[in-house]
This record gives C-alpha cells, structure tokens and sequence, in this order.
C-alpha cells in the first residue's frame, strides 16, 4: 500500500513516515523545507520527499494521503485532493488505527518535557533488553530514529495537544487511547489555535472523558492547571509526582546535581543523572513513577536513568571550541527558556553563559507571552534575540530595559559582539525551534578558528 504524507517534514509526520515504511508501506510525501534531524532521518529510510506542495504529485496515485496539521482549505494541493476524492486521513487517526491500535499505550503529555520524558521512558525499556515502539518529537542520543514500531507490547508516544488536521480541530493524542497517561504540565502555548488556557484545558478535558477507568494517569501534582483540569472532571487512577513528600513519588536535588527519589515518602535511591536542571528532575519523576507500573526490576531501571544521555537538541552539549562550551536546545517558550538557563547556571556557577534565541514559533512571533517571556533571560550574564521579521510585535521597545538583552537583526554586528564578549570558560546556549544548523555553524567557525 502507498501512503503519501503532506508536510513529512515536521517531528511528528516524519516519524510517522519512518513507522510506516518500518511496516512495510510504500511511502513518499512533500514538504516544503527539511531540517536536521528529522531530513537525515528520511533521507537514510531512502524516503522521497517532494520539495513543495504541487498538485501534480497526486500523479503519484497513492493509495492513501495523510495529510499533515500544516495543510489548509484553500491551498491547491488539498482542494485537488478534496475534488479528486483520493482517500486521506490525519496522522494521529492513522497512527492510532495501524500502529497503536492491541498495543499498551504510554501517552507523554504536556507543555514542556514531552520529548525528554518519552525518550527516557524508550530508552530504559530499551536498555533493559526490552523492544518497544515508540514515537518521539526528536532523535534520543544513540537511537536511529525518532520512532519504531518495536516486538514488545509497549509503545511511547509523544503526546501533542496541538490540532490533529484541518478537517478535525482536536487534539492529535485523542486518537491515541493511552493505557497509561502522562501530564507533566500545561501551561498557554500555540496561540495560532488556542485563544486561552481555557480551550487547551477543554483539549485536555475531553482527553480524561475518553479514558477508561482502569488507565493509570502519572501527573504533576504540584502544577495548578493539572489540579484545575481534575477539578473538571477525572475517572481514572492519578499517581503524582513533584518535588514535596505530599505526592506518591518525589524528589529533591543537591547542589552536585544528585538526585534522591522518594515513593511514598520512602527513599528509593540517590541517582547522578547525565540531564541537568530542575526541570529534568522533574521529567525523570515522570518516567520513574510510570515505569514503577511495568514488570522491570527498580534497581536496573534506576541505574538506566543515569545512562540516559538525553535528547538531541534538548540541552545537547554540541562540544568545546577554544575553551567556549556550545549548547543547543529547543525551547522556545518563556517557562522553557528560563529552565534552561538556569539548568547552565546551576551546574557551571563559575562559568558566564550567553545566549542566542530565534522566537520562531506561532506563540512568540504573536507575542501571546511577550510579557512573560521578559523575565526569562534574567540569570543570563548576556543574552541576544534575533529580530525576525515575522515577530509582530516591538521586541526592542519590550527589552529596552533589559541592559544585558541585545536585540540583533545583523549577524556580522553578533559575530563581533560574541568574539569581544565571550572568553574561554564561558557557555554559549543556543535556542531555536528552527533549525539550529546555521547558528552553530556560525559559531564553530568564530570559536574554531
């Protein structure tokens, strides 16, 4: 069967492609722009991607399109699709009815930590000499792909409440019916969709009304929107986590970054996990509390959580280039940018870390957290934004007040200012949810000469 897939480039659609050409489907499919990691994945399944959405690659006859969230009414490729009465689907529908459909579910859900906790979770089943499937917003560090449909029963799923496709505005992990559900937080975010928290709680609230009684739900008991979702409604199991003994598994850290974990007020261990920050803590909480429910041995899963060497381009340590240590993450939200920095600063109190942002996604170019995303750059010792001409709102007149915040547009006048400002011993952190590929070239090529 040949399944062609609109918009194959982005995180989810093109592990999508690499399930289904795993299963044994014929699969082709068109985007108009393909970065890292993502474009080398397809590129080594030796999977054909059209570079833009022209009508005439529905000569191809497929048997079925997929059709990605990127898609909309009106452009040419999907009214030909509509009037030609060619079979589509959502990737979520079919990912739910071809791949998880007899599989026992983990769903990864919430704002920020996805990626990292469904990684980990992946990684330790695979590390405990299980094979799982599993779907993940990014590439795991040491993994071959970002999904594989795996023998073992159970299956990771990056969890997105981001809408499912033009012709069905839910969110994507409806489809999934987890056995097992994550919710390490919610917060505002994909302002070109979501008016309000409201309508992301009212996404979330109809995932709990679909979920059967016996699902188990690990969530974080100390965020507030997670307790106002349940206050709507829940009828299912809820195990908690979060850094107070009040919740069923906690923990705290030390000032080395070793974690000790509690269940139920009792000490489990004491870990020296390879991913830092607080808000990794958080995410190994996650893990630990739904791995707690498979049939592994805790002492082995606990060893694994300290052999996990996290996600790429989530706080990946890209090397050192005469002295400068260079990091690259995605985040692109106020709460995940301020978490990162602090992640750098709390680990290397010696060190000045400086900071490069693009605010590429739907969310900053709106400016819908402009004001909080202020405050976000504060424990930076020097932090650049890249004036993009899509943001919509006054990025300068909003940090005008911020003497350590440099608002650019012109990457020579960064060059200059990053070779006068940066001394070996100090930390780059890039932030993007674009490709980070030009910005780390640029600065290989500054610190590496």
């Amino acid at each position: 069967m040949h399944i062609h897939i609109l918009g194959i480039s982005g995180t989810f659609m093109g592990s999508l492609a690499a399930l289904a050409k795993e299963s044994g489907f014929e699969v082709t499919g068109s985007d108009l722009q393909c970065y890292p990691p993502i474009s080398d994945q397809l590129e080594h399944l030796g999977i054909e991607v059209i570079p833009n959405y022209d009508p005439e690659q529905l000569k191809l006859n497929p048997d079925l399109i997929v059709v990605g969230n990127v898609m909309s009414r009106g452009m040419p490729i999907i009214e030909t699709m509509l009037n030609s009465k060619i079979p589509f689907t959502s990737g979520p529908q079919w990912l739910g009815e071809n791949i998880l459909r007899d599989r026992t579910v983990i769903a990864v859900s919430g704002t920020h930590g996805k990626t990292t906790t469904s990684s980990l979770i992946a990684f330790i089943l695979k590390d405990l000499g299980l094979d799982p499937g599993y779907l993940i917003g990014g590439v795991p560090i040491g993994f071959n792909t970002s999904a594989s449909r795996g023998s073992n029963p159970y299956f990771i799923i990056e969890a997105d409440e981001y809408d499912t496709a033009f012709f069905d505005k839910r969110s994507k992990f409806v489809h999934y019916h987890p056995n097992v559900l994550v919710l390490n937080n919610i917060e505002f975010d994909h302002a070109d969709i979501f008016k309000d928290l409201d309508q992301i709680l009212w996404q979330f609230h109809q995932l709990l009304r679909m979920l059967p009684s016996d699902t188990k739900i690990i969530a974080n008991g100390q965020d507030k929107n997670i307790n106002e979702l349940f206050h709507q409604g829940v009828w299912s199991e809820r195990i908690l986590f979060g850094q107070s003994e009040q919740f069923n598994w906690s923990a705290n850290a030390d000032t080395h970054g070793a974690i000790r974990l509690l269940h139920e007020q009792a000490t489990v261990a004491q870990i020296n996990p390879q991913i830092i920050g607080d808000h990794n803590m958080m995410n190994i909480l996650a893990a630990a509390a739904t791995l707690s429910l498979v049939d592994i041995d805790e002492n082995q899963m606990l060893e694994s959580i300290e052999r996990f060497p996290g996600v790429k381009r989530r706080l990946e340590f890209l090397g050192e280039f005469s002295g400068v240590q260079i990091y690259d993450d995605f985040a692109h939200h106020p709460t995940s940018i301020k978490a990162s920095i602090h992640s750098l600063k709390a680990k290397f109190q010696e060190s000045s870390v400086f900071t490069i942002t693009e605010l590429a996604c739907n969310t900053m170019k709106k400016g819908a957290l402009k004001e909080e995303l202020l405050g976000s750059f504060d424990e930076a010792d020097f932090a650049w934004i890249i004036n993009d001409k899509d943001i919509k709102w006054d990025i300068e007149n909003q940090f005008a007040s911020k003497k350590h915040v440099s608002i650019t547009s012109n990457h020579d006048a960064l060059s200059e200012e990053l070779k006068r400002k940066v001394k070996p011993g100090d930390i780059i952190l890039i932030m993007t949810n674009r490709s980070s590929v030009p910005i780390r070239e640029a600065l290989i090529d500054i610190f590496d000469s």
